[in-house]
């Protein structure tokens, strides 16, 4: 059994390896459709260097001043990383159709072109230069990054005749958009302004993409460059140290105590061989259910764009994910027993389902937690293409299975766990609580317009569980099971369907203000409720008798203004009101017809049904 398992775990870490590799083979076998030369001159009294751009026969990037999503740029830096003082000057380009828009024209570069770097100033030390373009072809574009050195030589040669002829041609090409503002030789020096600059990386299809809203472009800078990945090798190393750490992060405790939890449902084996097995078999499991949500979102980011943590943008997967962990959380209380997902020490009816699902819920709840390393490492994924997407992604995952991993290599660690006892129920409510948290911050996430109706079906759910576990157990009949199923799922399903409806149009009501009431009174017909949040028989006025539907019915009909009173606060003029018509209690709903007897309005006090409520409205003159 041990050899076998051992096994297991190797051909798991080899296949993912072999991923690896493959990826890797892929990213460097597609090199970069570009070269660079570079040539030092003097320019105009001043030390300059020329670089040379080359693109690949069919490749071209978009000129610096283009309207483009990246315009080649170059930001000088010294040793420090701080800018020089130096003028960055491009060519203005040649019209082209656009890549992203074939019926636009832009100005972009298509044959080998140059940038000048001409420094306004004595120049000590090495340099770097930072390069950022876009090369496009008709198949597929290439964002790149490239950084390089630059040495000034103590005595500078006269420029070659290609890069003085287009020295002299700064600023007298076609004529840019009207947006753009070239420099030409004789401009006052300035330091450019980089614009966005990309990740290095192969080449990413972008037939069909979607425009952005908005094009922003920023040059950011990172206190750590050198733990910003710039190759796929690089990516992977961080990847992997990334997705390790996020198992201490402070946003994952909710998750690690199902994870610890998990971990001690081995201690409920009786013999030593079992324990063993079972922890071993639970740890390979739990990892293979992390791994495997990492894929998804490797494919989720790869394939549909989403940015890590995207998936809780979507309010019907936290919704689900709310009732899941509620539903998770009574179990620990005892209210009644999940078949599969059982966080309670002891033997487990389904333990390989049980330590793989455990995994892949776990990890997804940890999806909307970020860490150190973590966004710079997928931020440069995002831009690469799909096999590199999964790699970056199936590294992060191995980071943070590796515990686990660990753990089925030397089982014997299962050892240090201790016996079940009186500890394991504080344990599995402790664990419980952490739970309610978490769906405590689900339940938060939802748009604020949804968690009354949340509220209503966790209690649903709350009611659903405990009639599972009162008459749904193990010593239930077959009969008595299938209806307490039944009506349990028809319940939840049911309170479902209900939370999700779309909100019908809310009805015209206007605040309450007493200037503007005294103005329409006798003017116009008016009806007035006072409600209050604290008043549940005026919410249950709202949702049964003054519903949008039959208030929009009878704002037309009768041409009536809506006008809501507010009691959840103290309003003197609001409660002075109330008492004009005789009430001091709510709900109370008023009727002011138009004219003279605006002075005797029809009041319908605490609950009241829409026939009463139609019968007062009949006194009124329909709207004609």
């Amino acid at each position: 059994m041990k050899t076998k398992n051992t096994l297991h775990i190797w051909l798991v870490l080899c296949l993912v390896t072999g991923f690896l590799l493959y990826a890797a083979s892929l990213t460097h076998a597609e090199s970069l459709p570009f070269s660079l030369d570079t040539e030092y001159a003097e320019l105009d009294g001043h030390p300059a260097a020329v670089l040379w751009v080359t693109p690949q026969k069919g490749y071209h990037t978009y000129s610096h001043y283009a309207d483009a999503p990246i315009p080649t740029s170059l930001n000088v830096r010294n040793v420090q990383g701080h800018p020089t003082a130096a003028t960055v000057l491009y060519p203005q380009g040649r019209l082209t159709p656009d890549t992203f828009e074939p019926a636009k024209q832009i100005l972009a570069y298509t044959a080998r072109f140059p940038i000048f770097i001409r420094f306004d100033a004595p120049v000590s030390g090495p340099l770097s230069a930072d390069l950022s373009m876009l090369l496009c072809s008709d198949k597929n574009c290439v964002p790149v990054q490239q950084t390089f050195s630059l040495a000034l030589p103590e005595t500078l040669p006269p420029p070659s005749p290609a890069a003085l002829e287009a020295y002299g041609q700064l600023g007298k090409a076609e004529t840019p958009p009207a947006s753009s503002e070239p420099i030409s030789p004789q401009a006052p020096p300035q330091q450019s302004v980089t614009q966005l600059t990309p990740l290095s990386g192969p080449s990413v299809q972008l037939a069909g993409s979607p425009a952005e809203p908005d094009e922003w472009r920023f040059t950011p800078r990172f206190p750590q460059e050198s733990l910003e990945p710039t190759a796929l090798g690089t990516a992977l190393f961080l990847g992997l140290l990334a997705g390790l750490i996020l198992n201490v992060m402070p946003c994952v405790l909710p998750v690690l105590t199902m994870k610890v939890s998990a971990l001690l449902s081995s201690s409920g084996y009786e013999t030593e061989g079992q324990r063993l097995a079972h922890f071993r078999e639970h740890n390979v499991l739990f990892a293979a259910g992390i791994l495997t949500w990492f894929l998804v979102l490797a494919f989720c980011v790869g394939a549909l764009g989403l940015a890590w943590g995207g998936l809780f943008q979507n309010t019907h997967l936290v919704y689900g994910l709310l009732i899941l962990v509620f539903l998770l959380s009574l179990s620990l209380f005892d209210v009644f027993t999940l078949p599969v997902l059982d966080f309670k020490v002891g033997a487990s009816r389904n333990p390989k389902t049980q330590a793989y699902l455990t995994g892949l819920v776990a990890t997804l709840l940890a999806t909307p937690c970020s860490g150190p390393l973590l966004g710079g490492v997928l931020g440069w994924a995002a831009l690469q293409p799909l096999p590199v997407i999964v790699a970056v992604f199936t590294a992060t995952g191995i980071g943070m299975a590796l515990p686990y991993l660990v753990l089925a290599a030397w089982p014997g660690a299962a050892r240090i766990l201790p016996k079940p006892g009186a500890w394991t129920g504080i344990m599995e409510r402790l664990v419980g609580f952490f739970l309610m948290g978490t769906a405590i911050y689900l339940l938060s996430i939802l748009p604020e317009s949804q968690r009354l109706a949340a509220l209503v079906t966790l209690l649903v759910c709350a009611l659903a569980a405990w009639m599972w576990g009162q008459w749904g157990g193990l010593r239930a009949s077959g009969r008595q099971k299938l209806f307490t199923g039944a009506l349990a799922l028809l319940m939840v399903c049911g309170s479902i369907w209900w939370s999700v409806q779309p909100a019908p149009e809310p009805a015209p009501w206007e605040t309450f203000r007493a200037d503007t009431f005294r103005s329409l009174l006798k003017k116009e017909p008016l009806m007035v409720e006072f409600t209050a949040d604290w008043c549940p028989s005026c919410k249950f006025l709202e949702q049964t008798v003054l519903t949008p539907k039959r208030l929009h019915a009878i704002t037309e009909r009768y041409g009536l203004r809506l006008i809501k009173v507010d009691l959840t606060r103290p309003d003197p003029e609001a409660q002075a009101l109330l008492r004009a018509i005789g009430s001091v209690s709510i709900p109370v709903t008023a009727i002011f017809p138009k004219g003279l007897l605006s002075n005797s309005p029809i009041v319908l006090r605490d609950l009241y049904t829409a026939s009463q409520l139609e019968d007062a409205l009949a006194t009124l003159s329909p709207r004609k």
